[in-house]
């Protein structure tokens, strides 16, 4: 869940009015504020000017708790192409294709077992996250050196969209088991 500047403003305002309400209802508890006072403000603010203050109060907290709700209920919009631009005009590619045009690229390395692919749309090309499990005894930094430049010219030459970084994550080795001969 992310949330824009001004829900997060009005985030920080509930959870500090809640703070406070939650350390007087401790002080009432607790007995350092007399429970006789309480029931006399209370019936204080049920008269004239104060008890629209207290409803106005009241309302805005409703309100401002309502649209957090909303705000968190909705999903993110996530990036669903990235474009490249060219002389002609604009090309729309879906992350969905860069990241189908990174597992064959990586598929392509014998010492690779199992990839994840997790391509990102950044502002003016993509960021593609791996996390791999390769065979034992494979020189690990000249695998994954290797399988970045290919990702990266890959789908560069593919789809023409610029490739910013390749991460790449070495999550597992696979150990094949032995076959039983019986």
């Amino acid at each position: 869940m992310k949330l824009k500047i001004g829900d997060r403003i009005l985030l920080i305002i509930l959870v500090l009015i809640i703070m406070l309400f939650s350390l007087g209802l401790l002080a009432i508890a607790i007995g350092i504020i007399p429970a006789n006072s309480i029931s006399s403000f209370i019936s204080e603010a049920n008269h004239g000017m104060t008890a629209i203050v207290t409803a106005a109060i009241a309302v805005i907290l409703f309100v401002v708790g309502l649209r957090l709700l909303v705000a968190s209920l909705i999903p993110p919009k996530a990036l669903s192409t990235i474009l490249a631009t060219n002389e002609l005009g604009v090309v729309r590619v879906s992350v969905a294709t860069l990241d189908t045009l990174t597992q064959k690229a990586v598929q392509n390395f014998q010492e690779v077992k199992e990839v994840k692919s997790l391509v990102l749309p950044d502002a003016d090309g993509a960021r593609i996250q791996l996390k791999i499990t390769v065979l034992p005894d494979v020189p690990m930094p000249e695998l994954t050196q290797s399988i970045q430049t290919k990702v990266k010219e890959y789908i560069e030459s593919l789809s023409g969209i610029n490739v910013k970084e390749v991460q790449v994550y070495i999550e597992n080795l696979s150990i094949a088991k032995p076959v039983r001969v019986e």
